[in-house]
């Protein structure tokens, strides 16, 4: 299930810019819900619109748990610098392409003769670095289920607030890139002998590199002190082998876009 990997840089930036105008000290619950419009799989070229839960707690500006955000702590946590290890879930994908929160369409037939990737739980650890307005981020993660494969994003954020609403809209968009290994393409996109013959793809074998590359945005409108809307959109591109795939280039497509909105309300 992408669309809870997807949800991860919008409402990740959610947490840490309204972290800001709240206390700094004790447990926090956040309850909320949203639509996002994403393809049903990674480098698919159909789109389907789910309707997600979002649940997210943490204690003070340092730890944080969520599906999307994965578990987290800022064990250096200062103006400028935050460093701290994380672990990260990724839901499996189902020959069937199946999305239990999906509102439209159909579940994909593109899927089929290539196996399940099971659910994947990666361990890893960040950084990010600000300057003025501009953070730096990289995330390096190692799965220890699921694809078995490694991953590193990077990204480059410049945020800030507007009062053009009356309340602070918080703004931030950037590039992003992210590099995986041989085992994460080869679990997605590559086809074996015997996946090829019984999903008609022709034998692939995928490397590892740049996996993909893009640009997001988020916004942010607190609606009070408990009520916030957030909204983001992205695009991506997928590179390399990955995009070189007979599963993208016959099936697919290396165009990946997705769009949400979220309302969430802070429970304490």
């Amino acid at each position: 299930m992408k669309k809870f990997v997807i949800l991860i840089a919008a409402l990740g930036v959610s947490d840490r810019a309204l972290a800001q105008g709240a206390a700094d000290e004790g447990w926090g619950l956040t309850l909320g819900a949203g639509a996002l419009t994403a393809p049903t799989y990674e480098g698919d070229d159909s789109y389907r619109v789910s309707i997600l839960p979002n649940i997210q707690v943490t204690y003070g500006d340092d730890f944080f748990a969520s599906v999307q955000e994965g578990v987290g702590y800022r064990f250096i946590n200062e103006d400028t610098l935050r460093v701290g290890p994380i672990g990260r879930l990724k839901f499996s994908r189902g020959e069937d392409g199946d999305q239990p929160f999906a509102v439209t369409g159909e579940d994909t037939t593109d899927l089929r003769g290539l196996g399940e990737v099971d659910t994947t739980f990666e361990l890893g650890g960040f950084v990010e670095y600000e300057i003025g307005g501009v953070t730096l981020g990289a995330e390096a993660r190692k799965a220890v289920s699921g694809h078995d494969g490694a991953v590193l994003d990077l990204d480059v954020s410049w945020s800030g607030r507007s009062m053009a609403f009356g309340p602070p809209l918080i703004w931030s968009f950037g590039p992003r890139v992210r590099v995986v290994d041989d085992t994460y393409t080869t679990a997605y996109f590559g086809v074996t002998p015997a996946q090829s013959a019984a999903a008609g793809l022709p034998v692939y074998t995928a490397g590892g590199g740049v996996y993909s590359y893009g640009l997001g945005g988020t916004a942010i409108l607190p609606l009070d002190d408990r009520w916030t809307l957030v909204a983001f959109a992205s695009y991506e591109k997928l590179a390399g082998d990955a995009a070189e795939s007979p599963l993208v280039q016959l099936r697919g497509s290396e165009d990946q876009a997705t769009l949400g909105i979220f309302v969430s309300y802070r429970a304490f």
